[in-house]
């Protein structure tokens, strides 16, 4: 647990809170989906048309973990978005847990290459949302303030670090196969805690202990603002990041 983390410990999402990375996730799930191998020879762009971006833009709000964009390729090759989170679910369910295990490895491993052969390149690919960049160097020292992501946390660290922030690798943490609330009970257990996210299905607004707000910047589906019950526009969340209270010292 967490030390005397009164008046409560703030644990931020990645993509789609602070970082914008869907031009990543386009350009790194298509060489995963296609099996381009990643060699020291420049990546090759997506061969597609505006009309195909369009429908992978719009399933950017059903993602929840990133082996869900080889999916999505598979509906923008046909032509089609998935008309709600239920139909796109499904076909994560068609896929089975095993499946679904290999194509995030295979989509880890093309990072990973890419990372080794076009660092630059990759990490041009995630710029971070305006503000946050100055709101996160405010809050690296502070031990109340945490990223909570389903990207592995040696990216997020290696992406904030390019953009001109050296953020903590103890406090990045990697959800794997967890719940985003149970991670937190688990780090802080009953006491105070903030969580900000774009996706509403990692929110509990009448979670007892951990206060959720919805980014209304980010990727969010369709009509998830109305369901929200607490949300916040970009200028306030970053506000909330620089400022959030830092831990009261032991006595």
């Amino acid at each position: 647990m967490l030390s005397t983390p009164a008046p409560g410990t703030l644990f931020l999402d990645f993509d789609g809170v602070i970082c914008d990375s869907l031009e990543e996730c386009f350009r790194s799930s298509w060489l995963t989906a296609a099996g381009v191998p990643i060699t020291a020879q420049a990546p090759p762009d997506p061969p597609f048309d505006a009309a195909y971006r369009a429908r992978f833009n719009a399933c950017r709000p059903f993602i929840r973990s990133g082996e869900d964009y080889l999916v999505v390729h598979e509906w923008a090759a046909r032509g089609e978005v998935p008309p709600s989170q239920k139909a796109f679910d499904g076909s994560l369910d068609e896929k089975g847990p095993a499946q679904l295990e290999q194509m995030k490895k295979r989509l880890y491993a093309a990072r990973d290459a890419l990372l080794i052969h076009h660092r630059s390149l990759w990490l041009g690919w995630n710029p971070l949302y305006p503000g946050m960049s100055v709101a996160l160097a405010a809050a690296a020292d502070n031990p109340a303030v945490w990223i909570l992501s389903t990207k592995k946390a040696e990216f997020i660290v290696e992406i904030l670090a390019h953009c001109g922030v050296e953020w903590p690798l103890s406090r990045t943490l990697y959800t794997g196969t967890s719940r985003k609330l149970d991670l937190i009970d688990q780090k802080v257990g009953r006491a105070p805690a903030v969580l900000i996210d774009d996706q509403i299905d990692h929110l509990d607004f009448s979670h007892p202990s951990c206060r959720c707000f919805l980014a209304r910047w980010g990727y969010i589906a369709p009509g998830a603002a109305d369901r929200a019950a607490a949300g916040l526009d970009l200028a306030a969340a970053t506000e909330m990041i620089r400022t959030f209270p830092r831990p009261r010292p032991a006595v």
